[in-house]
């Protein structure tokens, strides 16, 4: 397996620029101001982006879409399971900090894909774990790692905060790729975007990025904002099936499966300790032998708890820049 992070147009556009906005001024837009047109509007939040400023995404949603994205977030917080929620995040930042602590062992380890194992990327894995590592304790400290924190979501907050530390740890990551030549960001500030054609609420815009095919896109407006035709076609129908399904959780059918759920989560936070405790190859390779099981538990609880009870999707928000993988 490689492990690539080439960025083109079309991802440029879908995972970082989701949401683009118009405001008042088409030349001279200050901070917070979006330019009218359509084209200047994804160039101005290209650009910001490229500076690092995830605000600019929550800036540029049409107000329904921020309403919407507060909205679901919210209700998640209050449908969900606090406990189980709580402890699924709070188990994923200890496993996180336990395997950072013993990474040495976790990339000679057969199991875990090192050098001795069949097909093994430790070697890519090793220099991309640092920069996985970030990613994991930002969304961990985040207010979507606590129902808490969910149910008082605030987007503007969250995108000023977590998105723009997420960008950051995003570029870092796409800078390990050896066939790239530049950073994420620095290829955000280098795409070009030119206005093809439209109508008054509709425009189809040309992408580029130097060394990468010239791609198209089309634009639809909402409210006062320009948003990815499929994506705008699509934000309502997505944004009541997330709520139909959140709405749908049967907290009696959750309470069933809860004391196994939380049963499975003891067992892996004593696998924990035992890697943590680890002092050898053998000795980490056995303990992390004993995760398997509880592990393979909990995503058999997870598929036979039924749709009812099940945790929908979040909607498509802003999404955040990907690093494909290739075979």
């Amino acid at each position: 397996m490689k492990i690539s992070f080439r960025i083109t147009p079309a991802l440029l556009l879908t995972a970082a620029v989701s949401f683009i906005g118009c405001g008042p001024q088409a030349d001279s837009a200050a901070a917070g101001d979006m330019p009218e047109s359509p084209d200047a509007a994804i160039q101005y939040v290209a650009g910001e982006l490229a500076k690092g400023n995830g605000t600019v995404l929550w800036q540029a949603m049409p107000a329904s879409y921020q309403q919407d994205v507060n909205a679901i977030a919210r209700l998640a917080g209050t449908k969900l399971d606090a406990e189980i929620y709580d402890h699924t995040f709070a188990t994923l930042a200890r496993a996180a900090a336990v395997l950072d602590q013993q990474q040495n062992f976790v990339f000679e380890s057969k199991l875990a894909g090192g050098p001795s194992a069949e097909g093994g990327s430790a070697a890519q894995i090793r220099t991309a774990w640092p920069s996985l590592k970030k990613i994991i304790d930002t969304l961990t400290a985040s207010p979507l790692a606590t129902a808490g924190g969910m149910q008082s979501f605030d987007g503007a907050a969250f995108f000023e905060t977590t998105v723009s530390a997420l960008l950051a740890d995003m570029d870092a990551l796409a800078k390990l790729d050896p066939e790239r030549g530049d950073s994420f960001l620095t290829s955000l500030s280098q795409m070009t975007v030119n206005y093809v054609e439209g109508t008054g609420d509709q425009a189809l815009l040309e992408l580029a990025v130097p060394g990468q095919e010239v791609e198209s896109e089309s634009f639809l407006k909402v409210e006062d904002r320009w948003v990815p035709q499929e994506l705008a076609e699509g934000w309502a129908a997505q944004i009541a099936e997330t709520r139909s399904k959140l709405e749908a959780i049967n907290p009696e059918q959750l309470a069933e499966q809860k004391p196994r759920i939380l049963n499975v989560f003891t067992m892996i936070d004593g696998v924990l300790t035992q890697i943590e405790a680890a002092e050898t190859q053998a000795q980490f390779d056995q303990a992390l032998q004993g995760a398997m099981m509880p592990l393979m538990g909990l995503m058999m609880m997870g598929q036979g708890m039924g749709s009812g009870s099940a945790a929908p999707a979040m909607p498509v928000t802003p999404a955040m820049p990907q690093a494909p993988v290739a075979p």
